[in-house]
């Protein structure tokens, strides 16, 4: 640090040394490995690499004392800031306190703030003092916070701590720019300096690696977004510098994991408001990449990569139609988006309840490629009153597919149990009948012969809403008459008549 802030080598008989930390070897929960670190520990890379930032000159080399604020280093080591050690550094030259009305003064205008004085000090403890710099605030601009990044500055002046970090309510835990706040949580892993980080050193006169120069590209910040009454397109939106001086834009599709292709080529005067709409794209999992062409010739393409799903859409569905049982007819129904492939199957899938896995029910072929909206509709007959979830599941020839969000299709009943059954009836195997419950519950299940006697007894516990198949073995069963007894929780019981033939 003080090498950057007098143009000097401060300690030739150390060249190689520039930075000097000191880490309490005797703390028991840091964490040492690569992955994030667990609940109750303290990244010791995300501390080190921290201490490395004020080692590269992030400190404001600021001072507090009973409401005076200044700024110098005693250079000398004599015990005091003589007046030519009243050095502000690259750091503080770039702070600024921001004024009630908008406007912001340089701290180290000593017009404004003699240094000392007490109107410094009120600056180093008003919360509004910021970080100036064009690369610095082109970095804060790709974020939702402040246009400059925002310095941490409390009313109460924390020596260590004030001025030398980004305000920590503004960058909160573990968020992009959280590196050099003043305070590590517990299991919070931050590893990379973040956007303003990077611009802050960049302002200072710090060169820059590819891990920050991707944040001051001539085109960054680019985001995917649905288009409305467009099922099968999407648009790309981006920032772009004053200077970029972009000649042609480029987007480049990759499906489902596969190689980049060109998709849509476009003269930057054809191009309004710094975004493209890609059209009928289809159904798909797709990632997207931005390239562009300078004036010069030159090109570049932005770091990010920017992934969407297209899957159908309007995925509805209907109860049609009872049954003499109370069986109801559910009709579903969905939108395919233009421009997907004709090798595409559709396969309806269902789940009973609200607990338990999807199974497939139907496969619904396409019909041709969709240069167009299609519409399509399976219908499911003889569905046993409760609660059951549709959804769409589109795969192509090659096996890649995309699920459409799952829909609710309620078939409701009277009473507090409905069943269904025996069947058949008459039986000579095998009885089954469905059962679905209002409220979870137990449900006896009970048989009788002609003469009282009990042939069999089950305990049943049934999930609400949850249709659900039962069978009872009567293949050792004289031929006959038999009743069959259900009885729920607090409900009336039900008694059905089942005949046997042997």
């Amino acid at each position: 640090m003080l090498d950057a802030v007098t143009g000097q080598n401060q300690f030739e008989s150390q060249v190689d040394i520039d930075i000097v930390a000191s880490f309490n070897r005797d703390r028991g929960d840091w964490h040492f490995g690569e992955e994030p670190a667990p609940a109750g520990t303290i990244d010791f890379t995300s501390i080190v690499l921290h201490e490395i930032g004020h080692g590269l000159n992030y400190t404001s080399v600021l001072n507090y004392d009973t409401g005076f604020g200044g700024y110098g280093f005693d250079i000398n080591d004599s015990g005091q800031i003589d007046e030519d050690e009243r050095l502000p550094g690259p750091f503080t030259k770039s702070l600024v306190e921001e004024q009630p009305g908008g406007s912001q003064l340089s701290l180290v205008n000593e017009n404004e703030f003699p240094n000392p004085s007490v109107e410094l000090g009120d600056a180093l403890t008003s919360d509004r003092l910021f970080f100036t710099g064009n690369r610095a605030e082109e970095a804060a601009g790709q974020g939702n916070g402040p246009p400059r990044p925002k310095m941490y500055a409390p009313d109460e002046y924390n020596s260590g701590s004030s001025i030398a970090h980004l305000d920590e309510e503004t960058y909160p835990f573990e968020s992009t720019n959280a590196l050099m706040t003043p305070f590590a949580e517990q299991a919070e892993t931050n590893r990379l300096p973040g956007p303003i980080v990077c611009g802050q050193l960049l302002d200072m006169g710090w060169s820059l690696g590819t891990g920050c120069q991707r944040y001051f590209r001539g085109l960054f910040a680019v985001s995917v977004q649905e288009v409305d009454g467009q099922s099968g397109s999407r648009t790309l939106s981006w920032s772009e510098a004053n200077d970029a001086n972009i000649q042609e834009y480029i987007v480049d599709r990759r499906y489902f994991g596969g190689s980049f292709e060109e998709m849509k080529r476009v003269d930057a005067s054809e191009v309004a408001g710094s975004s493209l709409t890609v059209e009928n794209l289809g159904v798909g999992a797709f990632e997207f990449r931005l390239r562009w062409v300078r004036e010069n010739g030159s090109t570049a393409s932005s770091p990010e990569r920017v992934r969407d799903t297209i899957t159908v859409r309007d995925v509805s569905t209907t109860i049609t139609g009872r049954d003499e049982q109370g069986r109801g007819t559910v009709d579903l129904s969905w939108t395919v988006p233009p421009g997907t492939s004709s090798d595409f199957l559709y396969r309806v899938e269902r789940r009973t309840g609200e607990e338990g896995a999807f199974q497939p029910v139907a496969t619904v072929p396409q019909d041709g490629d969709a240069s167009d909206e299609q519409s399509k509709q399976y219908t499911v007959k003889g569905q046993t009153p409760g609660r059951y979830e549709y959804r769409v599941r589109a795969q192509d020839g090659a096996g890649n597919a995309v699920t459409s969000a799952a829909r609710e299709a309620q078939i409701d009943f009277e009473g507090d149990v409905y069943a269904l059954g025996p069947y058949p009836n008459p039986v000579r195997e095998t009885a089954s009948f469905d059962l679905t419950a209002r409220e979870p519950q137990s449900v006896q299940v009970e048989v009788y012969n002609t003469l009282g006697e009990q042939v069999y007894a089950e305990q049943r516990e049934v999930r609400a809403q949850d249709p659900t198949s039962l069978s009872i073995d009567a293949s050792q069963w004289a031929s006959g008459m038999y009743f069959l007894r259900l009885r729920g929780d607090g409900s009336v019981g039900q008694t059905k008549k089942m005949i046997v033939v042997q």
